[in-house]
């Protein structure tokens, strides 16, 4: 079942288009998802909501595992098909199924011995350390059907099929509306479980969606050509996709081990400051949706395009992207800033939660376009197979950044709360802007690269023709 859309030959501006607002709109409700979760959780207590709050980051892993196998795979089988080795496109498939399978099953074990650490690394304990581990160890357990479902989206979003990607998350996040107070407060027999509800809606939800993507795969142009076969572990397969998806993995972790950090510091005023900035983070989601579709349409244009040897349009694919997702986070900075109380209030009543998220939002606003330039640039260069520097400036800007300017803006020189959200402002401008200048020379080299092979084969076909 084809997706109708020829990446390397329709005109740029409408091919992401038909990609990116798929991609943003499954998003969208991927995020709402999150979103009704910590509304529900709202309606148990403020320990219910610093419970999911501190979770995030040690749910981080998962992820980061589900972004980098789902756009490895993606950025590879995007650049095979380019290059048009349909037979390559699905062994790459099969080696991310597997990876996700073992994958999973690595972090059912950080599950189940570095979960309870890393939360009272965090600072948290009683009521919300309880909360936590019954929420986040069930996911953790069944983490290796959040990798399939990667698997089999960075199938569908390499042949331009978002569609499917964003019917599953349509479906389940209506689903979830329905079965979170079910799970949560019980029915009939149906005991309530609180929080561990939450859990158990999301993993059967998670299920469902893999039975709907792996129909939409099977029935694919690319999954018509699977076989058992591809199935087989494959060495040299498997190397590519671990040269693309690790650092793309490292990248996130690096994102997750930085909430952590934010969180920690957040910890040292309060638990109020915790279920703040977690409502926050969710609120930033939703304005940011936009950029997972460009990323997807970014990743996925330039990847069949540079495979396909089509410089030019790998250089308009860029540029176009990343400008159409600075001007719509600006549009979202422009929305989210006079409406950050409100924003806010939809999620807890308690004024100081509202007031401490409100404060962040304030600043946070001024970050969004650095945001844009950081997801969709990494999105190219994924799909150049250059993911390395989006490693380097993820461990600047997630860790070492944070832990050094967050230190010394907060506990050494005083500044508290606004001292961090300060921080983390600068340090993503650093590393938006460091990524737009390697963008430059990257998109260049390329170029050059192009324009001296049409050169010599222009030259080869002149030689011929005398």
């Amino acid at each position: 079942m084809s997706s109708g859309l020829q990446p390397t030959i329709d005109p740029i501006p409408e091919l992401i288009r038909k990609i990116a607002i798929p991609a943003g709109t499954g998003m969208f409700f991927h995020t709402l998802f999150n979103v009704v979760d910590t509304w529900y959780a709202g309606l148990i207590s403020t320990q219910a909501l610093a419970a999911l709050a501190v979770s995030f980051p040690v749910f981080f892993i998962i992820v980061a595992l589900i972004i980098g196998i789902g756009h490895g795979a993606s950025a590879l089988i995007a650049n095979a098909i380019g290059n048009k080795a349909p037979g390559h496109a699905c062994r790459l498939w099969g080696q991310a199924l597997i990876l996700a399978l073992a994958a999973g099953g690595l972090v059912a074990l950080y599950g189940l011995f570095a979960a309870e650490p890393l939360f009272r690394l965090a600072g948290t304990e009683g009521e919300t350390l309880a909360l936590a581990q019954t929420y986040l160890l069930p996911l953790l357990l069944f983490a290796f059907i959040f990798l399939l479902n990667a698997a089999c989206s960075g199938l569908l979003s390499a042949q331009g099929d978002t569609h499917s990607f964003r019917n599953a998350t349509v479906a389940g996040c209506f689903l979830n509306v329905l079965l979170n107070p079910l799970f949560m407060f019980g029915i009939g027999p149906v005991p309530g479980l609180g929080v561990l509800g939450i859990a158990l809606s999301t993993i059967a939800i998670q299920f469902l969606q893999f039975v709907y993507l792996w129909h939409r795969c099977r029935k694919s142009d690319l999954g018509q050509h699977f076989r058992i076969a591809s199935l087989r572990p494959d060495i040299e397969a498997m190397v590519w996709l671990l040269k693309q998806t690790v650092p793309v993995t490292g990248q996130m972790l690096t994102t997750g081990i930085g909430l952590f950090a934010i969180t920690y510091f957040m910890g040292r005023h309060g638990e109020a400051a915790v279920a703040a900035y977690g409502i926050a983070l969710r609120i930033e989601q939703i304005a940011m949706l936009p950029m997972v579709g460009l990323n997807t349409a970014a990743m996925t244009l330039v990847g069949q395009n540079y495979g396909a040897d089509k410089t030019d349009r790998v250089t308009k694919a860029a540029w176009t992207s990343l400008n159409y997702g600075v001007v719509l986070m600006i549009l979202g900075a422009l929305f989210v800033w006079p409406f950050r109380d409100q924003l806010m209030a939809l999620f807890t009543d308690d004024a100081e939660v509202v007031r401490l998220g409100s404060a962040y939002l304030n600043v946070a606003v001024l970050i969004f376009a650095a945001y844009a330039l950081l997801m969709i640039g990494s999105g190219i260069l994924q799909g150049m197979k250059r993911p390395i520097f989006t490693l380097i400036v993820g461990l600047f800007r997630h860790i070492l950044g944070p832990l050094a300017v967050l230190w010394l803006l907060d506990p050494v020189l005083g500044f508290g709360l606004p001292g961090i959200y300060w921080g983390i402002f600068v340090v993503a401008w650093i590393g938006a802007l460091t990524t737009v200048l390697y963008l430059r020379y990257r998109l260049g080299a390329a170029k050059d690269v192009g324009t001296l092979e049409a050169v010599r084969v222009d030259r080869v076909s002149t030689g011929r023709s005398q």
